[in-house]
């Protein structure tokens, strides 16, 4: 299929209005789950990404419980996005520090890659 030079602007705009939706739909869904809901999908990401044992899974449930009823007033609030986003990064170190001490070294090490990748993702996409 060629695409003719007047079609771009067209296509360009159709793209990025199906990306904001998709992300506004995306956030909306993030606010609007529960601090349960948001442990429970982390937890079951972690497990297939870390390969965790049985004995970490519970403690990485507590913990993704416990740290998503910390961030939900956050979110929920009506506080400015960096005012939010330094609340959640400081919250984010502290369970950071927490998985280190359940992780073993090797998860710990891809963890932190992969959310890495995810960071240098969310940059990139901004740009």
């Amino acid at each position: 299929m060629i695409i003719k030079q007047k079609q771009w602007p067209i296509l360009v705009t159709a793209f990025l209005c199906m990306t904001f939706a998709n992300v506004t739909a995306q956030a909306k869904k993030l606010k609007d789950s529960t601090p349960e809901q948001r442990a429970k999908m982390m937890t079951e990401w972690m497990t297939s990404k870390l390969a965790l044992n049985t004995k970490q899974v519970e403690q990485v449930s507590a913990l993704n419980l416990q740290y998503a009823q910390k961030n939900d007033p956050i979110l929920q609030s009506n506080e400015g996005k960096l005012a939010k986003f330094k609340k959640l990064k400081a919250l984010q170190k502290e369970k950071s520090n927490a998985l280190s001490q359940i992780l073993d070294a090797g998860q710990y090490k891809k963890y932190e890659e992969i959310k890495d990748q995810m960071v240098q993702h969310i940059k990139d996409k901004r740009k």
